[in-house]
C-alpha cells in the first residue's frame, strides 16, 4: 500500500485556473505576517497575495483614471 499513490480530490472549486507558480523571496518577518493573516482569514498566504495584487492593481487604476478625468481627484502627478 505504501508504493500505491493517493488519489487526492480536485481542490477548492475556483473560477479560474492558478497554473501559473510565481516564485519570491520575502524575509522572515514578512512570511510570519503573511502567514497570520492566511491563518485569521481561513486562506491559503497564495489567496492573501492575489488580493493584494488585485487591491494595487485598483487602487492605480483608479489613481489612473482620475489623473484623465477633467475635475478628477487630484494627486501628486496633476495637482
Amino acid at each position: 500500500m505504501a508504493d500505491e499513490k493517493i488519489k487526492r480530490g480536485p481542490g477548492r472549486p475556483t473560477d479560474k485556473r492558478k497554473d501559473t507558480v510565481l516564485r519570491l523571496r520575502i524575509d522572515a518577518e514578512t512570511h510570519k505576517k503573511l502567514n497570520r493573516c492566511a491563518e485569521k482569514r481561513q486562506v491559503s498566504m497564495s489567496e492573501i497575495v492575489r488580493e493584494a495584487i488585485n487591491e494595487i492593481v485598483r487602487e492605480a487604476e483608479a489613481e489612473s483614471y482620475d489623473a484623465k478625468v477633467p475635475g478628477g481627484k487630484k494627486t501628486q502627478d496633476n495637482r
